[in-house]
């Protein structure tokens, strides 16, 4: 993950995404039960940021194309704006805009053709982050402290109308190209944890999180990241999805919010400002496949052939 949190993701499929909507338009959906919450999201990767190299301000954007296996295309626009302290401290806030998603219809009774409806410029929660880097000599260590501000759209199940937070350890230690890695953290929502998987819903209670990967730098400035994540509830929580027959539903359960599954992402600079990635996740709790390919624009990129040994702090 040498290069995902300066350079993330996703240009949209732009020409794509009007075909798979209409497709599922005329595909009758079953809309998703309110029990099986988890399974109707949108898995996008965060917006990568800015090189601890570079002190300072610096801000960036991604545009990502993404299809998931419940709900199909969507298209989200991720500003971000950082400031580098120094090698060592950094802050940053991003938002995911979904400029197109389908979303489950609000109607009481749907008719079949028309279960899923077109949603436009519908924001998420504005995430503010805090990093702290040290390379001890053995391994690299980051500290990550997330909140959100309750920005969403709670109509659609987008925020729980709260302030979330989560804390996160991650650990690394790089071997010539190669790069393992450990994270391990806990908070109360999973709107923050595997911030590379945005999701259309959100959930409110304790919980905690980890991930194990390997990161390779492959030539040229590509990197490729394979990484298997669990997340684990810790007592009950609360899962606010898009409401159904004019109600918002909160799904409320002890394992309501558990999942596991890998993800596998491709970054490719093609110069010191634009990066075109591609990722592919899987849940295996949820048997839900996600896709996404886009284009990140840095306003302050580091030289493509830099190569650093730490990872970048936006995540």
């Amino acid at each position: 993950m040498n290069r995902r949190s300066r350079i993330s993701c996703c240009l949209s499929l732009l020409l794509a995404l009007p075909v798979g909507a209409q497709v599922l338009r005329e595909k009758p959906v079953e809309p998703p039960s309110t029990a099986h919450m988890p399974e109707d999201v949108q898995d996008v990767p965060s917006v990568p940021g800015i090189s601890p190299s570079l002190h300072g301000w610096n801000a960036g954007a991604t545009v990502t194309g993404v299809h998931e296996s419940t709900t199909g295309w969507a298209t989200i626009f991720i500003p971000a704006i950082g400031y580098n302290f120094n090698d060592t401290f950094s802050i940053d806030a991003t938002v995911p805009i979904y400029m197109f998603r389908l979303a489950s219809s609000l109607a009481a009774h749907p008719k079949p053709n028309a279960l899923l409806v077109d949603q436009r410029g519908i924001p998420g929660d504005v995430v503010f982050g805090l990093h702290a880097q040290f390379i001890p000599r053995q391994f690299q260590y980051q500290l990550t402290g997330l909140i959100t501000a309750p920005t969403g759209d709670e109509t659609y199940g987008l925020t729980t109308g709260r302030v979330t937070f989560d804390i996160s350890n991650r650990f690394a230690r790089t071997f010539g190209r190669i790069t393992p890695t450990l994270e391990m953290g806990g908070g109360d929502s999973t709107y923050l944890v595997n911030r590379i998987l945005n999701k259309n819903y959100t959930s409110l209670g304790p919980l905690a999180h980890f991930e194990v990967g390997l990161g390779i730098e492959l030539f040229r400035g590509i990197s490729f990241e394979t990484e298997a994540y669990e997340q684990l509830p810790i007592g009950d929580q609360k899962i606010y999805g898009p409401p159904r027959k004019g109600k918002p539903p909160v799904v409320t359960g002890h394992n309501v919010t558990e999942d596991n599954g890998f993800i596998n992402a491709l970054d490719v600079p093609l110069d010191r400002h634009i990066t075109f990635s591609g990722y592919y996740s899987r849940s295996l709790r949820f048997r839900a496949d996600t896709a996404a390919i886009g284009v990140t624009y840095v306003l302050r990129g580091s030289p493509v052939t830099e190569d650093s040994a730490i990872d970048e702090l936006f995540r």
